[in-house]
């Protein structure tokens, strides 16, 4: 566990991580920044979520570890699906939850070279 971080969250961290989960599952497009302030951080606090989500990782592995297990799965599914229509379907799935595993878990992307069309969209995360 990181230096600092408490055995179990605090209410407001409680609510940032329902709030995570709940955009992960269920996207809305709202940005770190946007569900943080929902979960109650002050505006500067959110801005620099750096340091909130430092604190909720440790909070977060039991959800990051059944994701890693189910991106594995819908990676060997792709496999037995290559001719069918549900590719894409599977191909969106793995991406979301391969977005989700680096956002929550703060793990790098595996690709440096990311593309415009990704950087652009972090570059709307952090700006709101």
């Amino acid at each position: 566990m990181a230096r600092g971080t408490k055995e179990n969250p605090t209410l407001k961290q409680q609510r940032a991580i329902q709030l995570l989960y709940t955009e992960v599952t269920r996207p809305t497009g709202k940005s770190i920044v946007q569900i943080l302030k929902d979960a109650g951080y002050a505006e500067e606090s959110a801005r620099q979520w750096t340091n909130i989500m430092a604190g909720l990782r440790p909070h977060l592995k039991p959800a990051l570890d059944w994701m890693e297990i189910h991106r594995q799965k819908v990676m060997a599914k792709m496999d037995e699906h290559l001719e069918y229509a549900t590719y894409d379907e599977l191909r969106k799935s793995l991406a979301s939850l391969t977005e989700a595993i680096q956002l929550l878990g703060g793990k790098p992307t595996a690709n440096i070279a990311i593309s415009a069309e990704v950087r652009h969209r972090i570059d709307e995360l952090i700006e709101d």
